[in-house]
């Protein structure tokens, strides 16, 4: 069975795997490190993690509204899983007309 300060190391172990992709070995002095000293180094990767989905998220929109825009113009052929609508194309063909808002 672990102790508390165990747990929150593995947390915190987790927590920085989760958000950087790489397990924190040898970057923290745990020893010199007290239970709040690593609650609050959990509340700050915590967050990162959050930031870190986030991040993720808005880039996956961002290349999906891209890809979109590559099919609407002709650049990329469409697979059976888009189904544009007429305003896509339209909006695409303006832009590369150069009517950008």
């Amino acid at each position: 069975m672990f102790s508390d300060r165990d747990n929150l190391i593995c947390l915190i172990s987790d927590l920085h795997k989760d958000a950087r992709g790489f397990r924190p070995r040898g970057m923290y002095n745990w020893g010199a490190m007290s239970i709040a000293d690593l609650e609050a180094l959990v509340e700050d990767m915590a967050q990162e993690v959050e930031d870190t989905i986030e991040a993720e998220e808005q880039e996956r929109i961002e290349l999906d509204r891209m890809w979109r825009e590559d099919v609407a113009l002709g650049v990329i052929a469409p697979d059976d899983t888009v189904e544009l609508e007429a305003w896509e194309v339209w909006e695409s063909r303006a832009e590369e007309a150069g009517y950008a808002a």
